[in-house]
């Protein structure tokens, strides 16, 4: 069998809700701080810096099915999936921690190095972890209901720590002082902001290995001799063109998530150069803005429970991306139009907060409706082939998503190096002409690239009742 027949209970649930969370607070520290860091504090030029973390996404997502299709057929004492999450913590504490931590006086190619290396390090580390996690979902329960649950129970601690990563972020270490009322530019404050986050990333992991190890040895147990193939890279890479050919609904998900997160990625690099610079929000709006995005996300989470047995996830999911396409593009817009309000007035912020709360509902419906579409999927590719390859479907999932966030950072710093965006930044030097082409940018890639994503998951087809048709079949074939 595919899976453990038996529904899993509220602790296993809970603790695959923490897989989320370190793969969030490792997504958000690097979306929304390492451009900026490395540009505006360390002075790396952008399309360097673009280069920098492309290189480290292509060796993070190219790993992501390797290691899925490894922990497929591992054989090993903790188990095929948990022994790689265990292996994982000691190289990621020490990558991320370098990250934010580069040697003071270093030349600009030196400073690119330093990024690249720690960056390659860091992804290739958590890869170990994040693959094999993401397996799991599919793995825990065959159940549709149970499916959405572990969806929501993922998000709504990930995004709870998102949410206190943002706050201790804006409010401890990156808060307004004397020398920098703008905190997000005091280099000092990256190493011990670094360490936090650290703790929270191996406590993390921790409640993930010991809440759901019991019940994935009960189901390795379950599983025939050679029911999955032992890993040879021949037959990984045979297999990640298999499932790109023969599952049509793989690749509207998989290639409209590529261009929605390149989006993304892009819209989340520029977020505190349009904060900071554009709508002149203080370091507590900034936090706040940030976490009105995360509440959303956790409201409409837990409210997808409430939908996902009454209507179709791709329905529910194409509600979300517009939902989360113009909570991203339309301040931007409506800033070049003179619509919102001017910078510094009250009503500017309120206005920001709406936007991104708006966005913050729409990903939360994305991410519980995509966990659920991609599961099925794995169900729709056992019942083709009669073999389980659910860690290379997943891992072939975040190589989509991690090489989408590359090219959306290449894409940011190098739209910086073309506008000549000043660093260090002077009052004098932004001006409502820079302003105004930092703001058409964002508008630009947001809606073209959301739209090309849009095109795809329009073609995703697999209705509840093809879905019972394929969970019947592999049980008569179990």
């Amino acid at each position: 069998a595919g899976a453990v027949d038996e529904r899993p209970g509220m602790l296993v649930k809970v603790s695959y809700g923490f897989s989320g969370t370190v793969d969030y607070l490792i997504f958000l520290s690097f979306e929304l701080f390492i451009l900026f860091y490395y540009t505006q504090v360390l002075g790396l030029s952008g399309f360097l810096a673009g280069i920098a973390i492309l290189i480290s996404m292509i060796f993070d997502a190219v790993s992501d099915p390797l290691v899925g299709s490894w922990s497929d057929g591992l054989r090993s004492r903790f188990g095929r999936r948990h022994s790689l999450m265990l292996a994982s913590v000691v190289p990621l504490a020490l990558a991320f921690y370098a990250l934010f931590s580069p040697p003071a006086g270093l030349s600009e190619t030196a400073l690119f190095a330093w990024l690249t290396v720690s960056g390659v390090c860091m992804r290739l580390a958590l890869t170990l972890f994040s693959a094999p996690a993401s397996a799991l979902a599919a793995e825990l329960s065959p159940h549709k209901g149970d499916r959405a649950e572990l969806g929501i129970y993922r998000q709504v601690v990930s995004a709870l720590a998102q949410m206190l990563l943002i706050y201790v972020a804006f409010s401890i270490f990156f808060k307004a002082t004397p020398e920098f009322a703008n905190g997000q530019e005091n280099a000092a404050a990256y190493s011990p902001f670094a360490l936090a986050v650290l703790v929270g990333i191996v406590a993390c992991i921790a409640i993930v290995f010991l809440g759901t190890y019991r019940r994935t040895r009960v189901l390795e147990s379950r599983l025939a001799e050679g029911a999955t193939p032992p890993f040879s890279f021949s037959r990984a890479f045979a297999s990640w063109w298999e499932v790109l050919v023969r599952l049509r609904n793989f690749r509207a998900i998989f290639f409209g998530l590529l261009f929605a997160s390149t989006m993304g990625s892009c819209y989340r690099s520029l977020n505190l150069h349009l904060g900071t610079y554009m709508w002149t929000l203080t370091p507590e709006q900034i936090s706040f803005w940030q976490q009105l995005f995360l509440i959303g996300m956790f409201s409409m989470a837990i409210g997808t429970r409430l939908i996902i047995n009454r209507v179709e996830p791709k329905h529910a999911y194409l509600c979300g991306y517009c939902m989360l396409l113009f909570g991203y593009g339309l301040p931007s817009a409506l800033t070049v139009l003179g619509v919102l309000p001017p910078a510094g007035a009250p009503g500017l912020a309120v206005a920001l907060y709406a936007f991104n709360a708006l966005a913050g509902a729409g990903a939360g419906l994305l991410m519980v409706c995509s966990l659920v579409m991609f599961s099925e999927t794995t169900d729709e590719y056992q019942f083709l082939t009669t073999v389980s390859r659910t860690g290379l479907i997943f891992g072939l999932v975040t190589f989509g998503n991690k090489a989408a966030s590359g090219l959306g950072k290449l894409l940011s710093g190098w739209s910086l190096d073309l506008l000549d965006f000043p660093s260090p930044v002077t009052a004098d030097a932004m001006t409502p002409e820079l302003l105004n082409s930092l703001a058409l940018t964002v508008v630009g890639v947001v809606f073209v690239l959301g739209s090309i994503g849009l095109a795809f998951l329009m073609t995703y087809h697999l209705p509840r009742e093809r879905h019972a048709e394929i969970l019947a079949g592999i049980r008569r074939t179990a």
